[in-house]
């Protein structure tokens, strides 16, 4: 009886055993798969990509992949989305040739000098006229092509088809290349802003500056010589071939600088930022004022714009005149000023000039500048394109790869197309004053105007006459286009000579043979300025037809009418 007794006490202890054993393993097996679970939980949908991730099976072996993602062409339409590619950065294809002449820049209208006599880079022609006011969007205009620069990547090609989506493509393409992307690593970054030298003029008699802050008085070496209080008249002048201040003789060099930075001086009652350097120079005194460069720019571009341009258009210039004025100063390291305040560089009329719409443009581009080669371009400007710019080599004989001529978009105002009336002989006493005379003019030897971008021997890419022949009683004469342009006191090289047929009652065939009576001569021609670099006008037009919200379109605008420059943020 024990020994079965003991046999069943046996055989139920292992019934139990193997009963609990199988629970623990069950219970196991579910905590096990609660593990799993958890594991495999969802995730989120990414944030970066728009791809949906499908649901992974928690009681499978998950499938996932990570997922690549392959580079997609860029759409040519703006998108919504911030793009974080690395844009194309322009590659320069060979070194810059320095112009022939010295540069300067075109003011939409002002009096200027006529090229032959200008010794700056951008001439204006002889006569006085009105400053422009901003033109509307003239119907029907072309549609903007973008000119790539030269890349290591190759551009996505922009199809033109409507007006208003051709610029978008455009922009699109160059808006991709934000400024703080196209730094360019190789270029030297200037630490602090520069100080640019104005001459302001030279003069014998003796000036008057004050400053609402005390002046601090400097001799040649910059050792402080004596302060000057706050509002005080100060008299300047030159007495034995020295600088003389409140009449005393110091040194052949003296400057006076306001110990406060923000305190402008007034030099003849004209305000200006900066210190104010004089220098002795053979009885008289030369005036300088030495000013930031970025200082020096708001009293710059409102004298080369209009205020009420869109920001774009000024954002632009703002950017040209910097370039133009760090170009100009490597250039005259040696000299004892950097530029003029006159048409021969760039006009300048310090605070007095200055205009807040123009200050926030100098102010968005700060230290931006335009590069080729891995140095400051020469940014010539002018006031009009009159359909097309020109290339520098038909221009100046140097062939300068950034200043190339493209499209341009300026139409509709007094400075796109004009029309001079005069006579045979009138034509004939202006060759005459020039040494020029042929005797009685019997014709002209010029190939007629034609349409932009097809070059003859006689006239450039962009119609710009180049030379043209002039035949009478006594000879002939060649006269280049520059020349020319002088000697009749005309806006710009891009025109031509309709003889007594009027142009705006005709076909617009051009009649160069003389009667020999009282012939008529009617000039008909386009543009303003010497046609090289931006057009100005042309760069308000576009900057009107920009894509709203697009905060860089001055990128577009500088790209289109410099060829193959890089942007740089230099400080």
């Amino acid at each position: 009886m024990k020994t079965k007794r003991l046999q069943l006490m046996i055989m139920a202890t292992l019934f139990l055993g193997v009963n609990i054993g199988g629970a623990s393993v069950a219970q196991g097996a579910t905590l096990q798969n609660k593990n799993v679970v958890v594991a495999k939980k969802p995730t989120p949908k990414s944030t970066v990509s728009s791809t949906n991730v499908s649901k992974v099976n928690t009681t499978k072996k998950s499938s996932f992949r990570p997922l690549v993602t392959k580079p997609v062409a860029k759409p040519v339409a703006k998108t919504t989305s911030k793009s974080t590619a690395t844009p194309t950065v322009a590659k320069p294809s060979a070194k810059p040739v320095n112009a022939a002449k010295p540069s300067t820049a075109a003011k939409p209208a002002t009096t200027v000098k006529t090229v032959s006599t200008a010794k700056s880079t951008a001439t204006k022609p002889a006569g006085t006229a009105p400053k422009p006011v901003a033109k509307p969007v003239a119907a029907g205009a072309k549609p903007i092509a973008q000119k790539p620069a030269a890349s290591k990547q190759t551009t996505p090609k922009v199809v033109k088809t409507t007006e208003a989506d051709s610029i978008k493509a455009n922009t699109a393409v160059i808006t991709r290349n934000k400024v703080g992307s196209v730094m360019t690593p190789a270029t030297e970054r200037i630490e602090h802003v520069p100080n640019v030298r104005v001459l302001l003029g030279s003069r014998s008699s003796d000036a008057t500056v004050t400053s609402t802050a005390n002046m601090v008085v400097l001799n040649s070496g910059n050792g402080q010589v004596s302060t000057i209080s706050a509002n005080r008249g100060t008299s300047i002048g030159v007495r034995g071939g020295k600088i003389a201040v409140n009449g005393k003789a110091i040194d052949t060099v003296v400057t006076l600088k306001p110990t406060n930075s923000d305190a402008p001086f007034l030099f003849e009652g004209k305000g200006y930022r900066g210190g104010l350097t004089l220098r002795a120079n053979n009885g008289t005194m030369m005036v300088i004022n030495s000013v930031p460069l970025e200082d020096y720019l708001y009293g710059v571009v409102p004298q080369e714009v209009v205020p009420s341009w869109p920001a774009a258009a000024l954002e632009a210039q703002a950017v040209a005149a910097r370039t133009y004025a760090l170009h100009t100063m490597e250039q005259n390291k040696g000299k004892l000023y950097d530029v003029s305040n006159s048409t021969d560089h760039q006009v300048y009329s310090g605070v007095s000039g200055e205009d807040q719409a123009t200050t926030n443009a100098v102010n968005k581009t700060k230290g931006v500048v335009m590069l080729y080669n891995q140095r400051p371009i020469n940014a010539l400007f002018h006031s009009d394109g009159g359909g097309y710019t020109e290339d520098s080599v038909n221009v100046w004989g140097n062939d300068i790869p950034y200043l190339k001529g493209v499209k341009d978009y300026s139409t509709g105002t007094s400075t796109s197309n004009w029309t001079v009336t005069t006579s045979r002989q009138a034509l004939e006493s202006k060759l005459n004053a020039a040494s020029k005379g042929v005797g009685k003019l019997k014709s002209i030897q010029l190939t007629p105007l034609g349409n932009p971008g097809q070059q003859t021997s006689d006239r450039g890419v962009s119609g710009r006459i180049k030379s043209a022949t002039f035949i009478g009683t006594s000879g002939k004469t060649t006269v280049d286009g520059d020349s020319l342009r002088s000697i009749l006191g005309l806006k710009s090289t891009l025109f031509d000579f309709y003889v007594n047929h009027n142009p705006a009652k005709g076909t617009g065939k051009a009649y160069h043979n003389f009667t020999g009576n009282n012939d008529t001569v009617y000039i008909k021609g386009h543009g303003w300025g010497h046609g090289l670099g931006m057009s100005q006008w042309g760069a308000a037009e576009m900057a009107k037809r920009a894509t709203p919200g697009d905060a860089n379109y001055y990128q577009t605008i500088l790209r289109h009418y410099y060829s193959g420059i890089t942007l740089k943020k230099m400080y």
